[in-house]
């Protein structure tokens, strides 16, 4: 009887080795696939960062553009091109030469 319980036990401890086993190999499976999914986010995501840092410095470059043409606006020079431009206007001492239409 003791043989008996013996191998009882045995069997019942190899049986409880393996089911752990197989619990640890599939949380080990499931973290390397959760990994991986992780890393290709942290891919995307920096993919989208560069992405946006490009159109951060594309808003700069333009706010600065903007702010040099709002400080040209107020100048004598804009307002007198612009009326040339629109009204044909000329200053007293130009003369404006227009070719001919042949």
């Amino acid at each position: 009887m003791k043989n008996r319980h013996k191998s009882k036990n045995t069997v019942s401890n190899r049986l409880a080795i393996v089911g752990i086993t197989i619990v640890v190999l599939f949380i080990a499976f499931a973290m390397h696939v959760r990994s991986v999914t992780l890393k290709e986010q942290d891919r995307e995501y920096q993919l989208q960062e560069e992405s946006l840092q490009a159109d951060i410095d594309a808003q700069k470059q333009l706010s600065e553009e903007l702010e040099q043409k709002k400080i040209y606006v107020k100048t004598k020079e804009f307002t007198m091109e612009k009326a040339r431009e629109i009204f044909g206007l000329k200053m007293p001492d130009e003369i404006i030469i227009k070719p001919d239409s042949n």
